[in-house]
């Protein structure tokens, strides 16, 4: 296996790469196993930012743990849980009263459809509040 910063890049893109002013400080090392298949994938984002792999990864890495909780979840995939939350809620509530009709789902569907995306912003800002307090 070849080591990440051992592979050249090309003439242009290595004419983009400058060095960190305070790459002597970084003394910390993580590694890695990875398919030839990844190395490939990663490799290949490297050099279209015009990066060293490992400058790439570092920035990569730091992005995403510095990103704020909001962009780390998917708030599309939260939405639609939040609403299946709420029609499953509201199916059992009113099951439990007798049989439903035609027209109790489409309402029951149509209120889970209407507050899944307000549902999803008070979570997040709900957690994004908590994790403040901490």
């Amino acid at each position: 296996m070849s080591s990440l910063d051992t592979k050249s890049l090309p003439p242009a893109a290595s004419a983009s790469v400058s060095p960190v002013p305070n790459d002597a400080s970084r003394v910390k090392s993580i590694a890695t196993r990875l398919t030839e298949a990844e190395f490939d994938e990663i490799e290949a984002a490297a050099l279209k930012a015009g990066k060293r792999v490992s400058e790439w990864l570092r920035d990569t890495a730091l992005a995403h743990s510095r990103a704020p909780l909001e962009e780390q979840t998917d708030t599309l995939l939260l939405a639609e849980i939040m609403g299946m939350r709420d029609l499953i809620l509201n199916l059992f509530a009113q099951a439990s009263k007798g049989p439903l009709s035609s027209e109790d789902m489409r309402k029951i569907s149509a209120y889970a459809d209407s507050i899944k995306e307000q549902k999803a912003r008070e979570f997040l800002s709900k957690r994004r509040s908590q994790s403040i307090g901490k």
